[in-house]
């Protein structure tokens, strides 16, 4: 039975309203839930593997990948230089600034990558080429990076053919920075070694 205040508003919309559903109701809404739940959405579908990241978001996460080993080449002359004695000021004073630009090399370049809500925060490159054994110490370490940084720098110019005008911009200007570290490179490797010998 309807109390009067519902059975105003019950009247006052145009028809009336059962207080309680009915048995009959429930039944045919349980049953009905099920095929509710699964006709509006792609079903077991859903669970499929995610798409592919697209071509430009690979590149940038490869070239993610190329400055955090730069770096980590870099910090491991630069430990070793500090370990063997002698002195390595010199040598520091020259690496240590090109460490700093390959850490905002990376900065940029992570500020590029927009990783979705519910997705992995750091994925891998899905292609990766084979990493050489790593620096050496001295004037062989100094060898080591100046290699790096040479197929580095032509590995951002391949990048650059393929990549859309924001991310080209960028790859270009970090290929320059690392094509101007092969030179300053072959001077500290010289300086290494005339050290060593002299």
């Amino acid at each position: 039975m309807l109390e009067p205040a519902q059975a105003m508003l019950a009247a006052s919309a145009g028809g009336s309203v059962a207080a309680h559903p009915t048995r009959r109701v429930m039944l045919a809404a349980a049953a009905m839930l099920p095929l509710a739940a699964v006709s509006g959405c792609d079903g077991v579908d859903v669970l499929g593997t995610p798409p592919s990241p697209a071509p430009d978001v690979t590149m940038l996460r490869e070239a993610i990948a190329a400055e955090q080993l730069l770096i980590t080449w870099y910090t491991a002359v630069l430990r070793d230089a500090r370990n063997a004695g002698g002195s390595p000021a010199g040598l520091t004073a020259v690496l240590e600034p090109m460490l700093a630009e390959h850490r905002e090399h990376l900065s940029q370049l992570k500020s590029r990558l927009v990783v979705p809500a519910g997705s992995a925060a750091s994925p891998s490159p899905t292609r990766r080429a084979a990493a050489p054994a790593g620096p050496g110490a001295g004037s062989a370490g100094v060898t080591f990076l100046r290699d790096a940084e040479q197929a580095a720098a032509a590995a951002m110019l391949d990048r650059l053919r393929n990549a859309p005008a924001p991310l080209a911009q960028l790859y270009a200007s970090i290929s320059a920075s690392e094509a101007t570290h092969v030179p300053v490179l072959d001077a500290a490797a010289a300086a290494t070694t005339s050290r060593v010998t002299g």
